[in-house]
């Protein structure tokens, strides 16, 4: 029988930092909400996605380009200690939480190798 528990590829942290998002696409919900960027709490983080938490209904398949800065107090290197990421991701879920808001899956779908070592380090780290 077929284990049904979900199996994840990299290593999830709990984080909470602001982020800034806009929807690309589809283009019916880009007019509905503005072609503007979106504030929104971060809650957990890996290599390949992010869950954030939001007011706005977004719908699964829909395209963001999501903006944050991550902090790395733990870095020793200066330049390894913060860095502005600008990732490309498709909404794999969307939940009503009870704070009437909603809970995003984003699954990264454009990251730079480079982002994505920073990303993976600052997991590392934490």
């Amino acid at each position: 029988m077929r284990q049904m528990d979900e199996r994840r590829k990299f290593k999830r942290i709990k984080v909470s930092f602001v982020v800034f998002y806009r929807v690309n696409s589809p283009l019916i919900v880009r007019m509905l909400i503005g072609d503007k960027e979106i504030s929104a709490v971060a809650l957990d983080l890996c290599e390949d996605g992010m869950a954030i938490l939001t007011d706005y209904e977004i719908p699964t398949s829909a395209i963001v380009t999501v903006k944050f800065i991550i902090v790395n107090d733990t870095a020793v290197r200066n330049e390894d200690r913060f860095r502005s990421v600008k990732i490309e991701g498709e909404v794999r879920y969307n939940t009503l939480t009870t704070e009437r808001a909603y809970r995003l899956g984003i699954h990264f779908i454009d990251i730079s190798a480079d982002e994505r070592n920073f990303v993976a380090n600052f997991i590392k780290m934490s």
